[in-house]
């Protein structure tokens, strides 16, 4: 009786491991062929999401191209314009020859914007290429997609046989009683990034469940992180939660090589512009009054394009942006441009006096000293403004609405 009780507790037994192993095998196969397909989605996934950053980086490359080609654009009409008032070689053809005061303002004045808009030319063509270079660069070098290596694919595949070299535990794990627990994606995102990538939606105290997967379980989630796009440390420490991704910090490191260009191409677009309306307000005022004698619609032209040139003042010049830091100008000084016209509209028009008067004669020169002592105080203001920032004063870019967009 007891031979038969052991036969049938032995058989039992057997039945039960053959049950068990059938079972474990299975959950095995069923697995492997998953993890296999999970692999290859996650490359996809990687793939397009490394295609969007490249995209990222043609998309900010090509806004800096843009820009500059429209810059050199609008700079080589200028310089076009520029040398067509030039043809005439002066003020008034059917008339007296013009004053040699305005002459010298209307000339000054144009070849400033010549000359700016030239210098916003070669500046426009450096960031250009520049940024079409470093755009390639990183696009070669450093973002490439992450396409899985043979290895990594061998690594990735299990064959069905592999299952004889598990643990005897998962081989014979009885279900809902051992080894019930599956690794969670966060917990190896923890082990890399530290705690401050834990995922909220669990608890603390369901991150051990790891350890109560199978050996193949974990063994998969160890793995199939090799070569990801987005890297986990800088210089040795740990991401903030808020780090960007990898490809703007690879961009902002190289755009240092190109954004002073751009800036300044945009600067040199601003005085050429400036100066390329004060030349057509000396040479209207100028030419009408040489021409027709039409004082008020000399005066009426000038008024309109110096409205022009105070509001381009007023849009692109930016004061004040650093509290505390001494300037060797006022701040009204920008303003000296616009009234250097003024002065000279009414030196203008007292120059081309019909009736002899030293009063007008006197008052006259005083126009034309007030005009190019503006002139003169207008231009170093600009040219302090233009300077770049002291180091003593580092500039705090916020932003807030309503205010001017930092490039």
């Amino acid at each position: 009786m007891a031979a038969e009780t052991a036969g049938v507790a032995a058989a039992g037994v057997a039945a039960t491991g053959i049950g068990l192993f059938g079972y474990n095998r299975a959950n095995y196969l069923y697995d492997a062929e998953f993890r296999f397909e999970r692999f290859n989605t996650a490359r996809e996934y990687a793939c397009a999401q490394t295609e969007q950053y490249r995209n990222d980086l043609r998309s900010l490359s090509a806004l800096t191209a843009a820009k500059c080609s429209t810059y050199a654009g609008l700079a080589a009409l200028d310089m076009a314009l520029c040398v067509a008032l030039y043809c005439a070689g002066r003020l008034g053809l059917h008339g007296p020859s013009p004053p040699g005061w305005i002459m010298s303002l209307w000339l000054t004045a144009n070849a400033a914007s010549f000359s700016f808009m030239a210098l916003a030319i070669w500046l426009a063509l450096q960031g250009n290429q520049k940024a079409s270079a470093a755009s390639v660069q990183l696009l070669t070098r450093k973002i490439r997609l992450p396409l899985p290596t043979l290895k990594q694919v061998d690594k990735a595949r299990k064959f069905a046989s592999e299952y004889e070299q598990q643990a005897f535990s998962d081989m014979f794990r009885v279900p809902y009683l051992s080894n019930n627990g599956a690794p969670k994606t966060d917990e190896t995102s923890a082990k890399v990034a530290g705690s401050a990538n834990r995922a909220r939606s669990a608890s603390p105290g369901r991150r051990s469940r790891s350890s109560r997967a199978s050996t193949w379980i974990r063994e998969e989630f160890e793995t199939d992180r090799a070569g990801t796009v987005t890297g986990a440390n800088i210089d040795g420490g740990a991401l903030p939660a808020d780090a960007a991704p990898e490809h703007f910090r690879l961009y902002a490191s190289v755009q240092k090589e190109w954004f002073q260009y751009d800036v300044y191409a945009r600067t040199s677009i601003f005085l050429g512009f400036s100066c390329f309306v004060q030349s057509l307000a000396f040479y209207g005022l100028g030419h009408i009054i040489v021409e027709l004698r039409a004082f008020y619609v000399s005066h009426a032209c000038v008024f309109t394009i110096e409205v022009l040139h105070c509001l381009l003042i007023r849009f692109d010049i930016v004061q004040n942006r650093i509290p505390g830091k001494p300037d060797r100008l006022p701040h009204w000084c920008v303003w000296l441009g616009p009234a250097s016209v003024f002065f000279a509209a009414v030196g203008m028009s007292l120059d081309f006096r019909t009736q002899f008067s030293l009063i007008a004669i006197g008052f006259t020169w005083v126009c034309i000293f007030a005009a190019f002592i503006c002139q003169f105080f207008y231009a170093l203001r600009i040219l302090e403004l233009i300077l770049p920032d002291d180091v003593k004063f580092p500039l705090k870019m916020e932003e807030s609405i309503g205010d001017a967009w930092w490039p």
